[in-house]
């Protein structure tokens, strides 16, 4: 007798409810921005990842995979050398819509990404907000936090997370959960809009201005 067939890798692996409850809430934002409003993410990279020959080639590929008219910020056009960053985050973050995370894999060709204190602390402030986190990873394209195994590692005082991305997942096949975290991320009448380009207090928004 033939075996039966192995079923179907899983897409996600949170349960199917709070797969529901995280679209329902992307939705709801989606529906309550206003046309012309702005849409802010921040994208966020440890500095081994950040000060390679390649950084530009990976923020092309983050832009080009996130809806058009998105104001995509990085450390270097949002931060100075000179600034507290962790003082400055929560203030920095009010004003964010979403979050991407570009973090090194455990080991090559792997699933799973690993998050230092910094960036867990920037997903854990996004995400209770109710906005979108998302992981770009080159090979799986972006994959919405929510998806992920989270696994906390590491000592209380310097704690740190993997994220394990989802066995079978498919970057040309999204499911439903990215493409509400991506209309989420939507501007109004966006396909039809440019990149901002960046002025100069959102160039540096904690730069101190002449009076």
């Amino acid at each position: 007798m033939p075996a039966a067939p192995a079923a179907a890798p899983p897409k996600s692996y949170a349960p199917p409810a709070r797969q529901r409850g995280y679209i329902t809430a992307m939705r709801r934002i989606a529906a309550s921005r206003e046309p012309g409003a702005p849409v802010r993410v921040y994208l966020s990279a440890p500095p081994l990842i950040a000060e390679r020959d390649n950084w530009e080639d990976r923020v092309k590929a983050v832009r080009t995979r996130l809806p058009r008219g998105i104001d995509l910020l990085t450390y270097g056009t949002a931060f100075t050398g000179g600034e507290d960053y962790v003082e400055r985050w929560e203030k920095f973050a009010q004003g964010l819509d979403g979050l991407v995370l570009i973090a090194p894999q455990k080991k090559p060709g792997g699933k799973v990404y690993r998050l230092g204190p910094t960036a867990r602390d920037e997903l854990r402030s996004v995400v209770a907000a109710g906005k979108p986190v998302l992981l770009f990873a080159r090979t799986y394209g972006l994959v919405p936090v929510v998806d992920c195994l989270p696994n906390r590692v590491g000592p209380p005082h310097r704690p740190r997370t993997k994220l394990a991305v989802p066995e079978g997942w498919d970057a040309k096949t999204p499911p439903p959960t990215l493409e509400a975290a991506l209309a989420a991320l939507r501007p109004k009448d966006g396909d039809a809009v440019e990149p901002p380009t960046h002025p100069a207090h959102l160039l540096n928004p904690f730069a101190v201005t002449a009076s």
